[in-house]
């Protein structure tokens, strides 16, 4: 067991090694990559987006001359933020051990939130990475964590979503905090349907999908429901659920995320709930004594990481393009000679 004060260094550089290498790993294609990687991110300095969504596609799709490095830097900031936020659990429950740290650090890299967004989702996976560090510095710093919500308003168009909702909970937590608990849950609690019914108004008008958007591979609808209902249930129990930033947003993240089912937006909120899921573990976790809580953190993050593997999710990366992307072809810059992605400009054409 480490002192806290003698945990820092050695667990900051646990995570900047272990983000290093797994940047390296993937970006090497060890686990092979994604279709979305091989059908968009594998192109040079993309352009493309707009206000809201620009600055993921300058990060993920980021070359130096000729060299695509986009997925290393995607990789990194995930596992990073990832990283930080795991370690702030586990002192917040005063578990100050090391080797404790890496183990569970390395499963938790490996899950489907994570491994599906280093290649795959990865203008979603630079969002997430904002939103974790975000969390994380959200009772530490107000300054930064102000900067990396701004950059995770710009770093794709789910950002501005995850913004409104922590900045409100950081002022709420703020303007509520010499409440009574009692009188916090009331007033969380009617909130949270006051946006959750103007949500679903703006949403289903401006974004609505009456037949319903297409559901990809498995469908985690009702696990995310439940997950919700359940965190917003357990709020009148245990006020550590409302006591912070972070849990704070989670509450309201509960109350408004439903809304994009409701209005047929199906993998849409699918893929809310896999950037907030890991998050909600922490938060569950933190209802729960130090033995009890390292346990739970075991079990459910191996849990996830077997349901990573049973859904086929490494299976559907590839170490090269599908068979219907061509070699020879080229597009946006680049041409698939069969082993590697060449840069051959942006003046050939197919």
């Amino acid at each position: 067991m480490l002192l806290d004060k003698n945990y820092i260094k050695p667990s900051n550089l646990a995570i900047l090694v272990i983000s290093l290498i797994f940047a390296l790993l993937v970006g090497s294609g060890f686990y092979g990559f994604g279709n979305d990687y091989y059908a968009i991110y594998h192109k040079h300095n993309v352009d493309w987006g707009q206000t809201f969504d620009r600055f993921g596609w300058i990060v993920t799709t980021l070359s130096i001359n000729g060299k695509h490095i986009g997925v290393h830097i995607t990789t990194f900031i995930l596992s990073f933020s990832v990283g930080c936020l795991l370690r702030e659990n586990l002192r917040l429950k005063n578990i100050y051990s090391l080797v404790f740290f890496v183990f569970l650090y390395i499963i938790v890299l490996h899950t489907w939130p994570i491994i599906m967004s280093t290649s795959n989702a990865m203008r979603q996976g630079v969002c997430m990475s904002f939103i974790f560090i975000a969390l994380y510095s959200s009772n530490k710093s107000y300054l930064w964590t102000i900067i990396f919500v701004l950059l995770a308003t710009f770093a794709h168009k789910s950002g501005p979503f995850f913004a409104v909702i922590i900045l409100l909970s950081f002022c709420l937590q703020n303007i509520l905090k010499h409440k009574s608990y009692n009188s916090k849950v009331v007033i969380h609690f009617c909130l949270g349907v006051f946006l959750a019914i103007i949500s679903y108004a703006f949403i289903f008008k401006n974004f609505g999908v009456e037949q319903g958007s297409k559901i990809i591979n498995g469908d985690f609808r009702i696990p995310f429901i439940l997950i919700a209902i359940t965190y917003v249930t357990f709020s009148f129990f245990y006020k550590r659920l409302i006591n912070n930033t972070t849990n704070l947003s989670l509450y309201y993240f509960s109350f408004i995320s439903p809304m994009f089912l409701m209005s047929g937006l199906n993998w849409e909120y699918e893929r809310f709930g896999m950037m907030m899921l890991i998050p909600y573990i922490f938060s569950f976790g933190g209802l729960l004594d130090r033995p009890s809580n390292k346990f739970y953190l075991v079990t459910t993050f191996l849990a996830l990481l077997l349901l990573t593997i049973y859904m086929g999710m490494y299976e559907s990366l590839n170490r090269s393009p599908p068979s219907q992307m061509l070699i020879g072809h080229a597009e946006g810059g680049v041409i698939w000679e069969g082993t590697k992605w060449l840069f051959v400009g942006h003046d050939i054409s197919d």
